[in-house]
């Protein structure tokens, strides 16, 4: 919006209820801090209000100020959320908001750090409450600092979700690959995952494991290259019967290289 423009609004003091409701959410700050005068500014038009990055902390503070205002639950997020909000306000009213708001907060880039920060630690501090479909929505969009939580989780469910978060790094799934809690539907999960299941070090991790399947370690082994296997025949780690599996497909002598043993371009056997 130019010059112009802003010197063709009318008066944000009268602006009527459908002017306000077209403005709040885009306007400049001064006409936002003249609307908060508005005798017409509801609930509904202070929603549009805290949606406008625009809107200074002065204003936001008066909104805060007011218990009317706090006794709404939208408002309360709108403020917490807001990058511009005094972050003391922030931090007071975040305690009383719900698990999901503080999820949302959390992933939140335009929210202040330290309330995002604030949010991950509530929220870890409810987890055990949560039941287990709450876990599973939450795992799928948990943030950084809360996957290493999530990981200890011992509901195959929440785990499988959480295979899916976009947030997930390699070093989570190898953790995730050697975890105790773990179960063998979750690591069957993670062999037959389209990008997890192909890294090189969970692979190593999950042929460690007894719990997997024997057919889905096998397949697994013949993806890896052979030095790699190697090690593992020697990794008392590894179950017995993979291990008896790997020699066979090493062939009798596995410490001997022949001028055709050398993995292919993908890791494995041609």
């Amino acid at each position: 919006m130019n010059a112009r423009d802003h010197s063709a609004m009318p008066a944000a003091r009268t602006a009527s209820r459908d002017e306000l409701r077209r403005r709040l959410n885009s306007a400049p700050a001064g006409w936002v801090r003249d609307a908060l005068d508005n005798p017409a500014m509801g609930p509904s038009e202070l929603l549009l209000l805290l949606r406008n990055p625009a809107a200074p902390a002065d204003v936001l503070e008066r909104i805060g100020a007011d218990r009317g205002s706090t006794g709404h639950h939208e408002l309360r997020r709108g403020l917490t959320r807001h990058a511009h909000a005094p972050l003391t306000l922030s931090r007071n009213l975040l305690p009383h908001l719900y698990w999901k708001d503080w999820s949302d907060i959390a992933a939140d880039p335009a929210a202040n750090p330290v309330v995002r920060r604030q949010a991950e630690s509530l929220l870890r501090g409810r987890l055990g409450e949560l039941g287990v479909g709450e876990r599973v929505t939450l795992a799928r969009r948990v943030t950084r600092g809360l996957i290493g939580t999530f990981l200890g989780d011992t509901e195959p469910r929440v785990l499988g979700a959480l295979l899916g978060n976009p947030r997930l790094i390699e070093l989570d799934a190898v953790r995730l690959a050697s975890a105790a809690s773990a179960s063998a539907d979750v690591l069957q999960r993670l062999a037959e995952h389209p990008v997890w299941g192909r890294r090189r070090e969970v692979r190593l991790e999950l042929l460690r494991r007894p719990e997997l399947a024997v057919q889905t370690a096998l397949r697994l082994a013949r993806q890896i290259d052979r030095r790699d296997l190697r090690a593992l025949v020697r990794d008392a780690r590894v179950p017995l019967i993979v291990r008896v599996g790997i020699e066979r497909r090493l062939g009798k002598n596995p410490d001997e290289r022949s001028p055709q043993d050398k993995p292919t371009g993908a890791g494995g056997w041609s």
